[in-house]
């Protein structure tokens, strides 16, 4: 049974808002159980893996069963859990993906409830070798992992970035199916993100490290810290959980040609 064949019962209405971290952000230990209490927010995606070679000290490991534990029965009906690669351009996109699905795997793997996989393409700070990365670099890497994640899971997958592609000019889905578009303006810059239309993009990572220029959302959760939010958004139409859980959760379907 997939996830959208489940009568919802406990849909809270949007906003559905979504935090991000990793193990630089709150500690060993965030204190998970404060989200699912807090109204509006229904999951949250943490890093897993980075390129060939990481080492978070098991913060991912460590906290995968936790982000599944805190939504209870709201789990997979309005409470999902996510967990996301951030892509090295000079290494090879296959192996990065089997990287970040061996680390999925030990940390408990996946479960119905669980967000399509992401791949994070950023340039990254100004030491990042990713800096270094030609555009061609960014889509040979980035289509390779794209597809070796659909291959091995059948699910579509999910691309998180911008700044990338503005700043090299790429205009490529990349073999990516959703976007997570990352723009912390007033308003949903898209500047970067030309290949896809108004209608591709999931969610928007409206608020970084507790710093929002859009007011109408929150910049923090009480009692658990200043991180990333970001918000489910449904093109022109008005949010639904059961979109929600379609786009982000469901089964995949086939790629433009």
């Amino acid at each position: 049974m997939s996830p959208t064949d489940e009568t919802i019962t406990d849909d809270p209405g949007p906003p559905y808002l979504f935090v991000d971290l990793y193990s630089k952000d709150l500690g060993p230990h965030p204190p998970w159980s404060v989200l699912p209490r807090t109204p509006g927010f229904c999951g949250a995606i943490l890093k897993a893996y980075e390129g060939m070679k990481f080492d978070d000290g098991g913060w991912f490991r460590d906290n995968w069963q936790a982000v599944r534990d805190v939504g209870g029965d709201r789990y997979c009906t309005s409470w999902f859990r996510g967990a996301y690669l951030f892509l090295k351009f000079a290494q090879s996109g296959g192996d990065q993906a089997d990287a970040y699905l061996q680390a999925v795997e030990a940390a408990g793997g996946w479960d119905r409830g669980d967000i399509l996989p992401v791949i994070d393409v950023e340039l990254g700070s100004e030491t990042n070798s990713n800096r270094r990365a030609t555009a061609q670099q960014v889509i040979d890497c980035t289509t390779a992992c794209a597809g070796r994640l659909r291959e091995q899971t059948g699910r579509n997958v999910m691309l998180y970035g911008r700044g990338a592609m503005r700043d090299l000019e790429i205009n490529d889905r990349m073999g990516c199916d959703v976007v997570w578009n990352p723009a912390y303006t007033s308003t949903m810059v898209r500047h970067g993100l030309e290949a896809w239309g108004l209608d591709d993009i999931a969610l928007w990572q409206y608020c970084g490290d507790g710093q929002a220029a859009y007011d109408k959302l929150p910049s923090e959760v009480p009692g658990f810290g200043k991180i990333d939010i970001s918000v489910y958004v449904q093109g022109a139409e008005p949010p639904t959980l059961e979109a929600l859980r379609h786009r982000l959760v469901g089964a995949p379907s086939p790629l433009p040609g």
